[in-house]
């Protein structure tokens, strides 16, 4: 509440041994808020979130210089390159962009095993999707087998992946990963990202990626994950300020 921390000196918040307790910020990583409490990391952040007003005119300053970013095969294999050598590596590949293609900004720190699993997740997500003739060809295997097989193998999960393909639009897509969470490797870079700069180098870069690549604007798709939720709507709108065009 403003009107406390405002009213309060910080020695009246918190004694001198809890300030010389409080870890300076860019040791606060990631995987140590991961491994403690929520309650004990709530409260970390929240006298962090104090100290920081002590200064009122700090602005966020952090844009990561070159992302990594990786094209996910269906074989299980990647692309991978920094985002300025990217677009002539899929300049190499055959037939890339020829239907859709989905531009996936991570938003979370890909150190933690927990973020991994949940990106990983996504990206499967969108390759069931991408990759309908294979899926038919799976769900033929399942039919084949006898029904209490499939009970046992076939999961609720799969189920549903099987009927979002079937309503599907579309049957073929590549996807692109921004992985913009692996540059935020401590609390201070997550918290101290310039959202508007990030955005606008990353929407620069698209539409370098469609005029080099010859790709319709109406096929491309932009999913944010967590902080790169709204990183994907200022590159998105410095797309429209570019173009004209809406992503």
């Amino acid at each position: 509440d403003n009107t406390v921390s405002q009213a309060l000196k910080p020695s009246q918040w918190l004694s001198v041994q809890e300030l010389q307790a409080i870890p300076a910020v860019d040791e606060l990583t990631l995987e140590r808020l991961e491994n403690m409490s929520l309650e004990k990391g709530a409260e970390l952040l929240q006298q962090v979130y104090h100290l920081s007003q002590i200064n009122h005119d700090v602005e966020p300053n952090f844009v990561p210089s070159n992302i990594q970013v990786y094209v996910p095969k269906p074989n299980g294999d990647k692309i991978v390159a920094p985002i300025s050598e990217m677009i002539q590596r899929l300049k190499q590949k055959q037939n890339f962009g020829q239907d859709e293609v989905t531009i996936i900004v991570t938003g979370l720190p890909q150190t933690s095993d927990t973020v991994k699993k949940a990106t990983r997740k996504l990206v499967q997500a969108y390759m069931q999707r991408y990759n309908l003739q294979q899926q038919q060809q799976q769900a033929q295997k399942y039919n084949s087998e006898s029904e209490e097989d499939n009970k046992r193998q076939r999961t609720s999960s799969e189920e549903d992946y099987s009927e979002q393909a079937k309503n599907a639009n579309t049957n073929t897509g590549d996807i692109i990963v921004i992985d913009l969470g692996s540059t935020l490797t401590n609390y201070k870079r997550y918290a101290m990202l310039d959202i508007e700069k990030t955005g606008a180098k990353i929407g620069k870069w698209i539409v370098e990626l469609t005029s080099e690549l010859q790709l319709p604007h109406e096929t491309i798709h932009m999913i944010g994950q967590n902080v790169g939720a709204h990183v994907a709507g200022a590159a998105a709108n410095e797309f429209t300020r570019l173009t004209g065009h809406k992503l």
